[in-house]
């Protein structure tokens, strides 16, 4: 009786000993799991913190992905002179289509290709725009990587972002776009932009849509002296990337496609460079169109018109705005049937956009030099423009007046 009871003791501790053993096996995996999870939400936070891109890029992009799925009418690619120099809300608000800027400062045509293969994730416009300005330049605008990483960096699209990356970037850098433990290991030594750049991200993530649609402008005027000129580059290298963009759209069924150059404040020295561009487009049966002589048609001038000798300000934008929405209506039957929800969310958008440009425009009367993009709906004036980490200073003193928007158009 004694052995028995013994045994049974024996075998009762040998199960509460496994017992104890699977739970503090229990409690190991759990623990590892809870570091892990903890890791990967460091890491992932340090990467994002770290992502230093230009404010008004990342909201300029993450505001193209809150636009509801097919429901852009025109699409607008290039570098920074789409969403400087045209507004997608004064458009709809007088001709009725809707469009998007998707612009990336300083973004050379090596990666319009990719631009247009992301905005086909989503959009399936009725035509598509794209401002040459990123092909007209030296070869070595294609090397600047920093202007790459505005681009790559944020798309949302991986399978994309990894043929960007084949595509354009040499082999011997790619890694430094594939591994964010040396993408942004630098970075730590600018932390006030960092943390302006990771505001913008915090910001576009909670909003619902982009009311700005990509509009951004500098309230100033431009310091740029008159009579200036500018040479345009159409390289062999430029010229190959243009062919690779058109034969893109041809096997992509993309339709309608202009190729156009945005108005400048310096005259072009060498207008023949936009022959060649023309007769490239129009062989693959695309338009193309150079807005360069038509400034004073627009009433565009260099005085009151310019932010820099790149860009249009406010005042510009607006007339350059009605021209080009007119322009798009009469040459590509833009009256689209929206239903009443995206009208009603459009009307929304455009009534906020307003009160931004408005508050543009007076500063512009002034020259101050504030950014306004799209934070500049959610927070002070003062404070969105301190995100945008290319804000201009105020180098002008002499305020001009704000005048009236009376554009003439194309008939």
């Amino acid at each position: 009786m004694r052995f028995t009871e013994v045994k049974e003791k024996i075998i009762k501790n040998e199960a509460i000993n496994s017992t104890d053993k699977v739970k503090g096996r229990h409690r190991k995996v759990i623990r590892i799991g809870a570091f892990a999870l903890v890791f990967v939400v460091l890491f992932s936070f340090v990467s994002t913190f770290f992502k230093m891109t230009d404010a008004v890029n990342i909201a300029t992009i993450e505001g193209f992905y809150k636009e509801p799925k097919d429901s852009i009418d025109v699409m607008m690619i290039g570098a920074s002179e789409v969403y400087a120099d045209y507004s997608a809300t004064e458009a709809w608000k007088n001709y009725g289509y809707t469009s998007y800027s998707l612009g990336v400062s300083g973004a050379p045509g090596s990666l319009y290709k990719s631009m247009l293969r992301e905005a086909l994730t989503r959009q399936h416009p009725k035509v598509v725009v794209f401002e040459v300005n990123g092909f007209l330049q030296k070869d070595s605008y294609y090397d600047r990587t920093v202007k790459l990483h505005s681009w790559i960096d944020n798309i949302h699209n991986e399978e994309n972002r990894l043929d960007t990356i084949k595509e354009i970037v040499p082999k011997d850098e790619q890694d430094n776009f594939t591994n964010p433990l040396k993408l942004y290991h630098s970075n730590w030594k600018d932390i006030d932009k960092c943390a302006h750049t990771f505001a913008t991200r915090v910001g576009m993530y909670f909003t619902k849509t982009s009311c700005m649609k990509g509009f951004s402008s500098i309230a100033k005027y431009s310091d740029c002296p008159s009579g200036k000129q500018k040479t345009l580059y159409f390289t062999d290298k430029s010229r190959a990337y243009m062919t690779e963009l058109l034969e893109y759209c041809k096997a992509q069924g993309v339709k309608k496609v202009l190729f156009a150059r945005f108005p400048h404040e310096k005259e072009v020295k060498n207008p023949q460079v936009l022959c060649d561009v023309k007769e490239l487009v129009e062989s693959y049966g695309y338009d193309f169109a150079s807005f360069e002589g038509d400034k004073e048609f627009i009433g565009i001038n260099e005085r009151d018109d310019f932010y820099n000798s790149e860009h249009l300000n406010i005042n510009g934008s607006r007339k350059f705005t009605a021209f080009m929405g007119k322009y798009l209506s009469d040459n590509y039957r833009l009256n689209a049937d929206h239903s009443p929800e995206l009208k009603s969310a459009w009307g929304e958008c455009a009534r906020r956009a307003d009160k931004v440009i408005s508050a543009c425009a007076r500063d512009t009367d002034l020259s101050l030099g504030n950014h306004y993009f799209e934070m500049s709906v959610y927070l002070p004036y003062n404070f969105s423009s301190s995100l945008a980490t290319n804000k201009v200073a105020d180098t002008n003193n002499d305020a001009k007046p704000v005048k009236e928007l009376n554009t003439p158009v194309k008939k």
